[in-house]
């Protein structure tokens, strides 16, 4: 089953392109080409995922990121752009989107991200079923006498130094305060934070957290890992949790307390 993605691109050519491979992947879509048709669009429609141009006539594409982002919206978000200095892919990935794809690109390459993408959204959906059952659970043996012995499986919570993370939730804790993680963040910090001390390769966490195994996509795990450092660590240049292993890739670094 397809799910419901907006365009957002000014160009008129590049949209009807990105639409026709959209919906060759069996996908509904919903175009605009400015942000005030975004907004509306997204207030009227049911979104799965967004594909934004970063240079609309009407403003920059980082703002809707922020925006969906501020709104704790965990709408996967690829970002178009003609700028592809480091820089300036950083400050997509900072902003909140899930992917960044520099003008000109191929259409294999569109079609293949554009797949690992709406994956996750699948695999969010799946989640939150699976969270409304276990809370729907934890209803039932509330209202009901607990001397059956029944008990109901609860994903334990991760308990670090200054970290605690509630894989049910999707609640991250840092120094008893909450931090906001994007979909994709969360996940990443999960698979790293399960197995502290394991090292993944880029391409591990590629097929655990983006469901691919396309190469191209290394550097949005070198871009999300810093976007987190960012979030958890006091000081990303001398992380704390999430490590670097050069030639490698990364591990998560810090003595589990306990588990409740």
């Amino acid at each position: 089953m397809g799910q419901t993605v907006l365009v957002l691109e000014d160009d008129a050519d590049i949209a009807q392109l990105l639409c026709l491979h959209l919906k060759v992947l069996g996908h509904d879509v919903h175009r605009g080409s400015s942000l005030k048709e975004g907004y509306r669009i997204l207030k009227e429609q049911s979104i799965d995922a967004v594909v934004i141009d970063r240079g609309l006539k009407d403003g920059d594409g980082i703002s809707l990121c922020h925006e969906l982002r501020r709104q704790q919206r965990g709408i996967p978000i690829m970002m178009l752009t003609a700028m592809d200095s480091e820089s300036d892919m950083v400050e997509g990935f900072e902003s909140g989107a899930d992917d960044y794809m520099a003008k000109p690109f191929s259409v294999i390459e569109f079609q293949a991200r554009t797949r690992a993408l709406l994956r996750r959204v699948v695999h969010q959906e799946w989640d939150e079923s699976e969270r409304q059952k276990k809370q729907t659970a934890d209803e039932i043996s509330d209202s009901k006498p607990q001397s059956n012995g029944t008990s109901y499986d609860i994903t334990p919570q991760l308990m670090f130094e200054h970290l605690e993370i509630c894989p049910d939730t999707h609640i991250v804790r840092l120094d008893g305060q909450q931090i906001d993680l994007t979909p994709t963040e969360f996940s990443l910090l999960c698979c790293l934070a399960k197995r502290p001390e394991r090292v993944f390769s880029k391409d591990e966490l590629l097929s655990r957290v983006w469901n691919t195994d396309y190469d191209g996509y290394r550097h949005t795990v070198c871009c999300a890992v810093n976007r987190l450092r960012g979030k958890l660590e006091r000081d990303p240049d001398m992380p704390k949790y999430i490590h670097t292993v050069w030639g490698v890739g990364y591990k998560f670094r810090e003595a589990m307390t306990h588990a409740s």
